[in-house]
């Protein structure tokens, strides 16, 4: 009885334990209220891609926070070209936090130990502000590597993996995008080829004078009908365009444990409400086979760019971070269309809504003549990120020249920059702000 009572307390334990971790999971993730949040990077981070993305995501998720976020992404640059600039360019935001990205530059002559030797004075400089250290280590390069063949990667595995063992040493946040995207791009390259040809193919398929025209209809009609269409990183090795970025993004903010959960409503074919969670839901209206409602977020999806919106089924990372679902059970077999705002947003199946439907990945049928509102606001979302960062990238320019003349028209201009950066901050947290939506379920035409 004694060992039954025993492992019965064990039993406990470990569930406390596992239920403690998770919490901590979520708890743990680095953006607190009143940061100033400085991402130092080079060429990678320069693109205003990723760390929009990501900027996008914290704005969206947590709108209870204030905070800001300032790119400081440089092309060429090493972790001692950072330190170079580093008084001019990351220190003079006074942040509160600073990212480091870099490695990509490092790897062409600097050896592990002495790249995580440089990435430590880093990590002392940025304690100096008082801020707080988070490591991102670099992206792969997306050539064909996987872990089972490094080739040129082989250098960037070395410093992810040291980077790590240095990371938990002086119990910082690490997030290892190397690693999580290697294979998965290595093993997608074969495939980028034809993703990459398909918008020629189409071209010449519509040219009835070339001969063979019709072959090439049917092969894309096959592509069309395929469950795994092909999909591109875009860019180039280094630089990974919109989709590759994405998914950047959303390893990085996945590694750091950030809060995957949006919301989720469930309703039944009668109109009556299950459950809502992270939402209100009001105004139920059921009849003659069709369901409305109107429902107000306390958060955003994950705003995703148009761009990158091919990478969602191929990612199941960027689901996981943006857990927003619409959950109807009872219905009758068939097709139904979902219109939000009065806007075809998606086609969906009782099957699939049975299920439960997650409203980040809805693509409106090719006939919509509307962007589903929820695409709408993400779009708005990048946009006033973008904007910003123009301001930011002006006030970078002219902090660099203060540091090398200072002058009181300088100061003048910086002062009325930063103010003008701030009112763009805002201007995000109102595109941000969650807007209520009505919703109509009916079965298709």
């Amino acid at each position: 009885m004694r060992h039954v009572y025993r492992d019965f307390l064990l039993a406990i334990a470990l569930v406390a334990a596992a239920l403690t971790a998770a919490a901590q999971t979520l708890a743990d993730f680095p953006l607190k209220d009143g940061d100033v949040w400085v991402m130092a990077g080079d060429s990678i981070t320069a693109q205003h891609l990723h760390s929009n993305y990501f900027e996008a995501f914290c704005f969206a998720r947590y709108p209870q926070l204030k905070f800001a976020f300032r790119n400081s992404g440089v092309g060429g640059h090493t972790i001692p070209s950072t330190l170079a600039r580093f008084d001019y360019d990351i220190a003079a935001w006074k942040p509160t936090v600073v990212s480091v990205e870099l490695g990509m530059n490092d790897q062409g002559g600097t050896p592990t130990e002495k790249f995580v030797a440089n990435m430590g004075v880093l990590v002392e400089r940025i304690r100096a502000i008082n801020a707080r250290p988070v490591i991102f280590s670099a992206s792969p390069m997306n050539n064909g590597s996987t872990l089972s063949r490094l080739g040129r990667n082989q250098r960037l595995h070395e410093y992810a993996v040291a980077l790590r063992t240095f990371t938990a040493s002086e119990k910082l946040p690490y997030a290892d995008q190397f690693h999580a995207l290697l294979d998965i791009w290595g093993n997608n390259k074969p495939k980028e080829l034809l993703a990459n040809s398909l918008p020629v193919l189409h071209e010449l398929a519509a040219d009835d004078s070339l001969l063979g025209a019709e072959h090439l209809r049917a092969f894309l009609a096959a592509q069309e009908t395929s469950p795994t269409r092909p999909v591109s990183m875009q860019g180039d090795a280094v630089h990974p365009g919109p989709p590759g970025q994405l998914m950047m993004a959303t390893a990085l903010l996945k590694q750091l444990g950030a809060d995957g959960f949006v919301s989720s409503v469930t309703l039944d074919a009668r109109g009556t409400l299950r459950e809502a969670k992270g939402c209100e839901v009001d105004k139920i209206e059921a009849a003659e086979g069709k369901i409305a409602f109107d429902r107000l977020d306390q958060r955003l999806p994950l705003p995703v760019p148009d761009e990158a919106r091919a990478v969602v089924p191929f990612y199941p990372v960027i689901l996981e971070l943006s857990q927003y679902t619409l959950r109807v059970t009872g219905l009758a077999k068939g097709a139904y269309t979902l219109k939000i705002n009065g806007a075809v947003a998606a086609a969906v199946t009782a099957e699939q809504l049975e299920a439960g439907v997650n409203l980040t990945a809805l693509d409106a049928p090719p006939q919509a003549k509307q962007i589903n509102p929820i695409a709408a606001q993400g779009r708005a979302v990048l946009a006033a990120v973008a904007a910003k960062e123009s301001l930011v990238s002006q006030w970078r320019g002219l902090s660099k020249a203060r540091a090398e003349s200072a002058t009181a028209e300088l100061e003048e201009k910086l002062t009325a920059l930063g103010q003008e950066i701030e009112r763009a901050d805002a201007r995000i947290r109102e595109a941000a702000r969650p807007q209520k939506l009505h919703f109509e379920l009916a079965a298709a035409p």
